[in-house]
């Protein structure tokens, strides 16, 4: 199966500075088509393309826009914003991609037949949608008005698995924008990053902080290309305070002593800045042992069992005032 090619990271980097030197500036179709409302339903596939191709064997197939199937894959995503119809579909192929090892889920949509690649970007235009054009790669990413949305889309001919015909891949992000966050059940342990009063450990590759209680947070430097605070031979201080910031890549742990255990994080953020948000960055690492709920420049993640333990790992830069563990 053919695979999405940029991280939403990217695409909001690219959305905040402009498109990349070289790309092509898209222009819309005086009258787009409005987005299908049709209630889509799987048939069985007896076409020559689906035996001939071996790309589409084991994709739902269906007879126009595959409208229910990427409802209920927002939907299962708590996303309730639609998607912008491809219009004159007679047929599309479905896959739910879980294998990409750049993403944890999105949904693959094949439509046979000729390139309305620019027709769909002026469709996805006419409802606020921001589009990044690919030349080198003739790709395009929009990213909807929400943050809840985002569709990559290319035209492939010439492929032995695939006929001629539109790649759609559609991705809910983990935006969850909207909500009321109320405090939840537990006694809560407030790691405040007004000082480094709270630093037991202070160091490049790891750092931690210990409440009075024995809760902990660990950052590790893992992944990420900067060192723990952006500590350097040159910049000694660091940015552990006022707020605190933590890089992509870089790993938080939270560990509570024996008795007691985790049911929920409260963090709280310095919100967006000139090149990054916050509540964006946080909600797009989200462990899948938590639900969340984002509400102004906080983000509440709820453990779905209790643990002593919860781990995740920043998809990009956030800063932080204070964040409270709550424990029972």
């Amino acid at each position: 199966m053919k695979n999405k090619l940029f991280s939403t990271v990217m695409l909001l980097v690219l959305l905040l500075t402009g498109c990349k030197e070289g790309s092509s500036s898209i222009t819309k179709s005086e009258e787009p088509s409005a987005p299908s409302t049709e209630t889509s339903v799987v048939i069985e596939d007896s076409s020559e393309a689906a035996s001939e191709y071996a790309g589409l064997i084991g994709m739902d197939t269906y007879n126009d826009w595959p409208s229910a199937a990427i409802d209920e894959y927002l939907l299962s995503h708590n996303v309730e914003e639609k998607v912008p119809a491809l219009p004159n579909v007679t047929r599309s192929y479905v896959e739910l991609t879980l294998d990409d090892p750049n993403f944890e889920h999105y949904l693959t949509v094949f439509i046979p037949g000729t390139n309305q690649a620019e027709d769909y970007t002026a469709i996805l235009q006419a409802v606020n949608y921001q589009v990044v054009y690919y030349e080198e790669d003739d790709y395009y990413i929009g990213l909807n008005s929400e943050t809840t949305i985002q569709i990559d889309y290319f035209y492939v001919t010439g492929d032995a698995d695939y006929p001629d015909g539109m790649f759609i891949f559609i991705e809910a992000l983990a935006t969850n924008g909207g909500g009321t966050i109320v405090t939840p059940e537990g006694i809560p342990s407030v790691i405040d990053f007004a000082t480094e009063d709270q630093i037991t450990k202070r160091d490049a590759l790891q750092s931690i902080w210990t409440t009075e209680s024995g809760v902990t947070m660990t950052i590790d430097k893992g992944a990420s290309t900067v060192n723990v605070g952006n500590l350097t031979a040159q910049n000694e201080v660091g940015y552990f305070t006022n707020p605190l910031r933590i890089y992509a890549g870089q790993v938080v742990t939270f560990t509570v002593p024996a008795e007691v255990q985790i049911n929920a994080v409260l963090l709280e953020t310095a919100g967006a800045w000139e090149k990054g948000d916050s509540v964006l960055a946080v909600t797009n690492s989200a462990p899948e042992t938590v639900d969340f709920i984002a509400e102004g420049d906080n983000v509440l993640f709820t453990l779905f069992s209790p643990s002593n333990t919860l781990t995740f790992s920043l998809a990009a830069q956030a800063r932080f005032n204070k964040i409270t563990v709550f424990v029972i």
